[in-house]
């Protein structure tokens, strides 16, 4: 890194959503961005909007009519892949090149952004790392086999 300029985490974070009962079921697929090197007692308040939305992810249920259950499974990771690449390609740019952020003192910074963490609840790990709902996302290892 050169001189002055300093490594930022980012933690990424989506929650599939059921919206209300009274919209027809519609569900929204939010995605979050903060930063990890944010004090703790400043992250916990809302009102200080720390987490901020970037994102809304594709929810669309007719993904193939013509598709098997496998090919649709298939085509639901890759948009999400696709779309999650789209959204996070200007942080893959600004941690190659970084960027001139100016700080609460006034002074300008260059700093280096590295996606630190992405969270997220068990079925979007398994979306996430493409691997088969009730295997581990970390492992690989089937239920089964954690169990014993």
């Amino acid at each position: 890194l050169p001189e002055g300029a300093m490594v930022v985490p980012v933690i990424i974070a989506t929650d599939k959503t059921q919206l209300t009962q009274f919209s027809g079921n519609k569900t929204a697929y939010p995605v979050y961005m903060t930063l990890g090197n944010i004090l703790h007692s400043i992250h916990c308040k809302p009102s200080q909007h720390v987490c901020v939305l970037i994102a809304y992810l594709s929810v669309s249920k007719s993904v193939g009519k013509e598709l098997t259950k496998k090919q649709k499974s298939a085509r639901v990771q890759q948009i999400f892949h696709n779309s999650m690449r789209v959204i996070l390609e200007p942080l893959k740019e600004a941690g190659k090149h970084g960027v001139e952020v100016i700080f609460g003192d006034g002074h300008v910074r260059c700093i280096y952004l590295i996606l630190a963490c992405y969270v997220a609840d068990y079925p979007e790990q398994c979306l996430v790392t493409c691997c088969k709902y009730s295997t581990c996302p970390k492992c690989g290892q089937k239920d089964e086999e954690i169990r014993q």
